[in-house]
C-alpha cells in the first residue's frame, strides 16, 4: 500500500518539496530521503488516509530539515564572507509558513465558495434573515425587522433553519464537523 500511495500522490510531495526549498535541484534528494525513511518505519496503517497522511508527513519533515540545513550552511558561509556588511534583507520568508498561508487560503476560499453556492440554494425567507443578520450596517436588528414588517422571533427562527441548513450542507461534503464531547 505505501509504495502505491507514493507512486500516485508523487506529484503532490514533489509540489510540497519544491514550495519548501524554492529550488527545483534538490527534490528528487529529498524525496529519496524520504521515501527511505518511510521503508525503514516499518509502520504498517489500517487505512490508506493514515498512510498518506504519514507519508506526507514525512515528506514535509524531510523537506523541512533539508531547507534548515542548507540555510545553516549559507548562514556559516555569509557571515565568514559578509561579517562587517549589513544583510541585504532583512526578513526572507520560511517556505513552511509560506506553503502553509497558501493551503489555508485554498481551504478558506473552497469553504466560502461552498457557503456561497448553498446560501444560493435557501428559501427566500431563509436567505432574507441571513441577510437582514450578518448585513444590518450597525443598525439594530429589530429596527431593521420593523422597518420590514417581519416579527424579530420569526426573522431568528428563519435565519437560525437558515443557518442549520448550511452546517448539514458543509458536514454532508465533510466541510464542517463538530467537535464531539467526551463522555
Amino acid at each position: 500500500m505505501l509504495e502505491r500511495l507514493w507512486h500516485k500522490n508523487q506529484a503532490i510531495l514533489r509540489s510540497i518539496i519544491s514550495n519548501i526549498l524554492l529550488d527545483p535541484s534538490g527534490v528528487d534528494d529529498v524525496l529519496q530521503e524520504a521515501f527511505r525513511k518511510l521503508l525503514q518505519s516499518k509502520i504498517h496503517f489500517s487505512t490508506q488516509e493514515e498512510t498518506y497522511n504519514y507519508i506526507r508527513k514525512v515528506v514535509l519533515n524531510t523537506g523541512i530539515d533539508h531547507y534548515r540545513c542548507h540555510r545553516r550552511r549559507n548562514a556559516r558561509f555569509t557571515n565568514c564572507a559578509d561579517e562587517n556588511l549589513p544583510s541585504s534583507s532583512p526578513y526572507v520568508p520560511n517556505p513552511l509558513t509560506l506553503l502553509m498561508e497558501k493551503e489555508r487560503a485554498e481551504v478558506q476560499n473552497s469553504i466560502l465558495e461552498e457557503v456561497r453556492k448553498t446560501l444560493k440554494e435557501l428559501p427566500p425567507e431563509q436567505r432574507e434573515a441571513i441577510d437582514i443578520t450578518f448585513n444590518r450596517n450597525h443598525q439594530k436588528i429589530k429596527d431593521l425587522c420593523k422597518e420590514k414588517g417581519i416579527p424579530y422571533s420569526t426573522i431568528r427562527s428563519r435565519m437560525t433553519a437558515g443557518i442549520d441548513r448550511i452546517r448539514r450542507r458543509l458536514k454532508a461534503k465533510g466541510i464542517y464537523r463538530t467537535v464531539e464531547k467526551a463522555s
